[in-house]
């Protein structure tokens, strides 16, 4: 019998605390620093390796990779895996945080968001621009995860496994498209590459988690000043579109 049915099962929200020697290869590859790719790798898997054993050792059921392989953000990381995007530099970057995120927790407690987003590397995750058609091109890099999660669990009894990936709704949302004719189009292109990766995730065995934090938050900038159902009307395509890329 599966343990389910006797108690409840235990798990996390995905995303872990990366190791240190893992923190400074992501931000030398941010800055633009030469990293060697052997390097990056044999740190990404031994890391992998790490955080699933300590999960295992701490009575989590249901583990994850911890998102180790996403190097921008539990969301922006699908920017490096699709084609048709491009960041460009904003002159307001080093205070900017996407618009798309400020609601009224933001608007009370600015003052503590501009020290905290620096230190983040939140104000990182502005200025991607929609230039082209958007197709999935991260094969090698979501293969890449599936085969560090897949050696990380040799010799490891857990229940289940997890890898999260970033619905439709929270890819770039406060992108400046300039491919694109409208809302409904750009989401349904993204929906269709999100899909290699949904599979990808399905095919290897894992559960599939997919996040969607704007679907919520925007709910907190968009009312006020407009009302709830302007926000059911908003929600109810983006929830189409997450059917669509399932």
């Amino acid at each position: 019998m599966h343990r389910s049915t006797n108690r409840i099962l235990t798990t996390h929200v995905g995303s872990l605390v990366r190791p240190p020697d893992l923190v400074a290869l992501m931000r030398a590859q941010r800055a633009g620093e030469p990293v060697d790719p052997g390097t990056y790798e044999a740190c990404l898997k031994r890391s992998v390796a790490d955080i699933v054993r300590r999960q295992a050792e701490t009575g989590i059921d249901v583990v994850s990779d911890g998102e180790f392989g996403k190097a921008i953000s539990w969301s922006r990381y699908v920017l490096e895996r699709m084609t048709g995007f491009e960041r460009r530099a904003r002159p307001d970057e080093l205070t900017d945080f996407p618009a798309a995120a400020m609601g009224k927790d933001r608007r009370d407690f600015a003052e503590f968001y501009r020290e905290y987003d620096a230190t983040q590397g939140f104000t990182e995750l502005t200025g991607w621009v929609c230039t082209g058609p958007i197709a999935y091109s991260g094969h090698a890099a979501i293969q890449r995860d599936i085969a560090d999660l897949k050696a990380a669990l040799t010799g490891i009894e857990v229940e289940e496994v997890f890898m999260t990936a970033v619905s439709p709704t929270s890819v770039a949302p406060d992108r400046e498209d300039l491919h694109y004719r409208d809302d409904e189009s750009y989401l349904y292109a993204v929906a269709d590459a999100l899909n290699v990766e949904y599979r990808a995730i399905v095919d290897a065995g894992f559960v599939l988690q997919v996040d969607d934090a704007y679907m919520a938050m925007t709910y907190d900038k968009m009312v006020p000043p407009g009302t709830l159902e302007d926000y059911r009307r908003w929600a109810a395509l983006r929830v189409e579109v997450l059917n669509h890329a399932l």
